[in-house]
């Protein structure tokens, strides 16, 4: 009796040496070093950068030291013109934002319309709050902005898959909280935007690329005083 107890003892002692062994050699995914992260973040930049035009739906919230603000967003792009719609989590419309590098116009639903010279000084003027949108339309797929800020040193920080974890560009600083997959691309899907105590809060729900289309304002820019917001 004595005999079978240490023989079963012996067998289970060699089945872990075994197992121990076996889980030894086993190999581990091998983490990336720096320069190749840098060399997915270079396909990834090429490729996102080149976009003909997107498209989203989803949520903003904007905080700052006074008030905050929320929406459901809906953002068309198409090479340099864009057309970005607010409207409440009800549904009802708040503001329309249209424009291109030259001239951006703003339909409010009080039937005012505005117009200037960049998008970012009428959200100012009319919503209280401005992001650059030269900016936001690149930070949106995950790539810094060529161009913005260009005497400004780029920092930026990877993940293990070369995705921006976080960029510092124009004295904002974003942060990507998380991916999606859009066919064969990869988009943030939740980002966070602060400076100077402003804080914008981003969240992707639906995004796709679409084709190239002729530009969505109209070459004078000038808006007639009955337009409205559609």
């Amino acid at each position: 009796m004595k005999s079978d107890r240490l023989h079963g003892v012996s067998l289970l002692a060699l089945l872990l040496a075994v197992f121990l062994t076996g889980c030894a050699i086993q190999p581990l995914t091998p983490l990336l070093d720096d320069e190749a992260r840098e060399h997915l973040w270079d396909a990834r930049n090429v490729q996102l950068s080149e976009l003909a035009g997107w498209q989203m739906k989803g949520r903003v919230a904007v905080k700052n030291s006074q008030d905050s603000w929320s929406a459901s967003l809906s953002w068309q792009q198409q090479a340099e013109a864009f057309d970005i719609r607010f409207s409440s989590m009800l549904g009802q419309r708040m503001a329309q934002l249209k424009g291109d590098a030259l001239a951006a116009v703003l339909y409010l639903p009080d039937d005012r319309v505005l117009s200037a010279a960049n998008a970012s000084e009428l959200l100012d003027e009319a919503l209280g709050w401005s992001v650059p949108m030269a900016g936001l339309r690149y930070w949106l797929v995950g790539v810094p902005a060529p161009g913005l800020a260009p005497t400004e040193k780029l920092n930026k920080g990877l993940d293990e898959l070369g995705r921006l974890q976080w960029l510092e560009q124009a004295g904002w600083r974003i942060e990507y909280q998380r991916y999606r997959s859009a066919g064969v691309l990869e988009v943030p899907k939740k980002m966070v935007l602060t400076r100077h105590g402003l804080r914008l809060r981003l969240v992707v729900d639906r995004w796709q690329a679409i084709a190239a289309a002729p530009a969505i304002v109209s070459e004078k820019h000038a808006p007639s005083s009955h337009q409205q917001v559609r």
